[in-house]
């Protein structure tokens, strides 16, 4: 199959995934939950510190994206492999990296839809800041960039932890594990001697959001997250090469 093709088949199941996701509740109830977190965040900090700037997203959003995500992705492949229509999509001309990309590319969509409606918030600030006061643009876009990544990064986790089990609750499980493993690893690097602090804040994704947050676009915290996502999908087509066997 020439690679035109390819690119066309994966299109096309991304697209049925992302219609997919719009067909039951779940996507519906994850924004529900996304926006009413972000939203309480937004007017808690805009009250609290009275300055023009959405840092409060910074803090506490990852930590719900950590669950939301999982609870997003975790029937992208288990519920295939429940039902059997695993068997049959593999059946298709289609290669693995084919299947994990089309997946996991309807699952960006969704993703990055919700994302993209946190802009509301800075828009929102500017039109409510007083002249002068000013809004950190690089801020704002370094924090909408970095949740944009860090669910991308926790999507390809869940992808593959969607493959490896038929329930989806054991996929979702293992998908919170690992997403809370990066999600702590920062937080107790500072317990942690020596080399292993320094390790450990690396693989913990906080010091890179730090980063981005203060609108700093550090090619360090762009590879961190593009390496663990391409990690993740690169285990996820090993698994469904597995089940080719």
């Amino acid at each position: 199959m020439t690679p035109v093709l390819q690119v066309r088949a994966v299109l096309a199941l991304a697209q049925r995934e992302f219609k997919g996701y719009f067909e039951s509740p779940a996507a519906y109830v994850a924004m529900v939950v996304f926006y009413l977190v972000s939203g309480y965040l937004f007017t808690a900090t805009l009250f609290l510190s009275n300055m023009a700037t959405i840092s409060g997203l910074a803090e506490a959003m990852p930590l719900l994206l950590t669950f939301l995500v999982p609870a997003l992705t975790m029937g992208l492949l288990s519920e295939e492999l429940k039902s059997g229509t695993f068997e049959t999509l593999a059946t298709l001309p289609l290669e693995d990296w084919d299947i994990a990309l089309g997946k996991f590319l309807g699952f960006c969509g969704v993703h990055l839809v919700t994302v993209a409606g946190l802009a509301f918030y800075p828009v929102l600030l500017r039109l409510l800041a007083a002249p002068g006061a000013g809004l950190d643009w690089g801020e704002a876009s370094g924090i909408l960039l970095g949740l944009l990544l860090m669910g991308l990064m926790y999507g390809a986790i869940g992808l593959f932890a969607s493959s490896l089990s038929r329930s989806q609750v054991v996929s979702f499980v293992i998908a919170f594990l690992f997403c809370f493993i990066f999600f702590m690893a920062g937080n107790l690097a500072r317990f942690a001697p020596g080399a292993a602090s320094t390790l450990m804040e690396f693989v913990g994704v906080d010091s890179h959001l730090d980063t981005l947050a203060k609108g700093v676009l550090d090619t360090r915290d762009l590879l961190y997250f593009a390496s663990i996502t391409f990690a993740f999908l690169y285990l996820t087509v090993v698994r469904l090469q597995s089940r080719r066997l």
